[in-house]
């Protein structure tokens, strides 16, 4: 099944390729692209089977998303964070995931984590919420948000942290966010005002720690005993790589002309890009293959996730964090192998320059704090870190 979305991706490519230039024009993913998107089912890699998901593996979806990100960082981006978030839901209370799919199977969610919402309790249970939110991707082509938020308690104080799921009805949307680059990722200012949320759309500190609990259990299938931690900092970060992919497999290709119009050149100067080139492929090489065993090492572990090591969960995140690094220099070098076309006007290579710095700019890619939590670990010294426990 994986290899059948996979290849639905792939005969995408050639009009997502063609099309990058534009979705950075619209600042968002077209539309029609998103319809076709949602046909090859690579949205729905996370979503529950009963729901008309696939439950499929974290390693195929993360190839689908760099795959995207190849032809166009904004599309892969979006792509990743819409079908991560899409995770997310099903670890909420049962109800959530029936709420977004049993009438849409193909509805998308996104998400914004930020704790930039103020969360109520109220009388009858449930709680109330107001926010503004500064840029949630593709918020104007979800059905679904997931915001992050703080609960109120009846002092006035924040007494806890909680993603909470709304409607996209329940929202207002304003301008596009200004950056860099990913700019053709639709992300949009959310505000929501008083918005009522009923409790099993609210997945707070105190009831996350109960669902965790039931997710050991035998009958939760083994996608869903998996990290969300792991799964969220690798939707950040695999777009990056892919983007990388995309730009020296444009670089090789217009080398390759290039060469043949030329007659190719041996001097000192292709002997330097060479090496260049060679030390780019391998870094983006070594990130992918790494991030792909720590997944399938994780998911492996769905049959006792109770003795899922903790080296396991902080080697994940340190190679997430490295890997975002190598993205990064790969792309930095190809810039300065490429020369005057790597910064010229529009092109694939410039493009994903902006888009992995812009991408590698996330709190997620915090290179120092993930390095230190791991290095403190294998030092004995002790974790306490929530991008790895949750």
């Amino acid at each position: 099944m994986s290899e059948e979305v996979l290849d639905s991706v792939r005969e995408l490519l050639p009009a997502v390729r063609d099309d990058a230039v534009r979705v950075e024009a619209l600042r968002t993913v077209p539309e029609k692209t998103m319809q076709a998107l949602r046909a090859t089912r690579l949205l729905r890699m996370f979503q529950p089977v009963g729901l008309g998901g696939l439950e499929g593996h974290p390693a195929a979806f993360f190839a689908g998303v760099r795959l995207l990100a190849s032809a166009c960082g904004s599309t892969g981006w979006t792509a990743s964070l819409m079908g991560t978030a899409a995770f997310h839901v099903s670890l909420f209370e049962v109800q959530s995931a029936v709420d977004v799919w049993a009438e849409q199977p193909d509805a998308l969610v996104t998400s914004s984590y930020a704790p930039l919402g103020r969360l109520f309790p109220t009388e009858s249970g449930g709680y109330r919420l107001s926010g503004t939110w500064r840029s949630v991707v593709g918020a104007a082509l979800s059905d679904w948000m997931l915001l992050g938020t703080q609960v109120i308690g009846r002092s006035g104080e924040p007494i806890d942290y909680a993603s909470v799921l709304v409607p996209r009805s329940a929202t207002q949307l304003g301008e596009a966010w200004s950056a860099v680059g990913l700019l053709g990722t639709g992300a949009r200012v959310v505000v929501v005002e008083d918005a009522e949320v009923p409790s099993h759309r609210v997945y707070a500190t105190n009831r996350r720690n109960q669902l965790l609990e039931d997710r050991r259990g035998p009958s939760t299938p083994l996608l869903y005993r998996m990290p969300f931690s792991t799964l969220y900092s690798t939707s950040i970060t695999a777009p990056l790589l892919g983007a990388a992919e995309g730009a020296y497999a444009y670089y090789l290709e217009r080398a390759a002309e290039r060469s043949r119009l030329t007659l190719g050149t041996r001097g000192p100067e292709n002997r330097s890009a060479a090496l260049s080139i060679a030390r780019g492929l391998g870094a983006i090489d070594a990130s992918v293959v790494l991030m792909d065993r720590n997944l399938r090492d994780m998911h492996a572990y769905g049959d006792d996730v109770e003795n899922l090591p903790m080296e396991l969960r902080l080697r994940a995140r340190r190679d997430q964090v490295l890997s975002t690094e190598r993205a990064v220099e790969a792309i930095d070098s190809l810039v300065s192998t490429a020369g005057g076309h790597g910064v010229q006007g529009n092109t694939p290579i410039q493009r994903a320059w902006r888009d992995i710095h812009t991408g590698a700019a996330h709190l997620v890619n915090n290179v120092d704090q993930a390095l230190g939590t791991y290095g403190r670990y294998v030092l004995g010294l002790g974790v306490d870190d929530s991008m790895v426990l949750v």
